[in-house]
């Protein structure tokens, strides 16, 4: 993180990484909206803010993963149950096909987001 950021600035790089709009930004930190647009056209705020944004998705991408593979675990435990029926069952399973059908994969999701905003510049917050 940076050192030549004032705390303001660092707070803001922060809020703006987590999707706070800047109109909010700039009410909590007390500076009118212009000034957090002329913060985000220097380049060691735009660095900090990529790096920010990074560690958020990273964030994000970990949380889904770790809920999914929780998620299925409770699935596997509740299809492998004898005490539930077999309607239950299929219809427990035949939910969650429904659910996961044609959807991407969540590491090609979040790395396609990752390289949107790596790449082709940032994401607008």
């Amino acid at each position: 993180m940076s050192k030549k950021l004032n705390e303001n600035q660092l707070i803001a790089v922060h809020l703006l990484a987590s999707g706070v709009k800047a109109s909010i930004i700039a009410n909590h930190l007390g500076i009118r909206e212009e000034t957090l647009s002329r913060w985000r056209q220097i380049d060691e705020f735009k660095e900090t803010l990529e790096e920010a944004t990074e560690v958020v998705l990273r964030e994000i991408d970990e949380t889904h993963k770790n809920l999914l593979i929780r998620s299925q675990a409770v699935i596997n435990e509740a299809l492998n149950n004898k005490e539930l029926d077999l309607f239950k069952k299929a219809n427990l399973a035949l939910r969650y096909l429904s659910l996961i059908k044609g959807k991407d994969d969540i590491t090609q999701k979040s790395s396609h987001n990752l390289f949107k905003y790596t790449e082709l510049g940032r994401f607008r917050i």
